[in-house]
């Protein structure tokens, strides 16, 4: 037996469940037009791109990221979603909020001298 009690739709409880159902189709293509577009930045195989996973692996919340490394949660989202580049500064400090250098420390190698 369950203790969750059933409320009866009003008219009024009705028509605000149609209103949130229509503004959520609404939206919906353009969700899924964003999450095509975080798909595919993500998928870079560039520096970029290794970096976002990073973001998305990490367990920071993005606002918890944003503020680490010292800038707004929009240009952040922006830049996973590849609407944006970021000065390499600030894909520093990002790399270090996620702790993404340590993966690239590993997988270093100097460049070997001629002599």
């Amino acid at each position: 037996m369950s203790d969750r009690q059933t409320v009866p739709m009003t008219p009024e409880l009705r028509e605000r469940w149609q209103l949130a159902v229509r503004e959520t189709e609404a939206e919906l293509p353009e969700l899924l037009d964003m999450g095509e577009r975080l798909r595919e930045a993500a998928c870079e195989d560039t520096l970029s791109g290794h970096l976002r996973r990073a973001i998305h692996r990490s367990r920071h919340r993005l606002e918890a990221i944003a503020e680490s490394a010292d800038i707004a949660v929009e240009d952040l989202n922006l830049f996973l979603s590849g609407e944006r580049t970021l000065r390499s500064d600030v894909l520093d400090r990002l790399a270090l909020a996620v702790e993404f250098t340590k993966g690239l420390q590993a997988a270093w190698q100097p460049p070997e001298h001629k002599s």
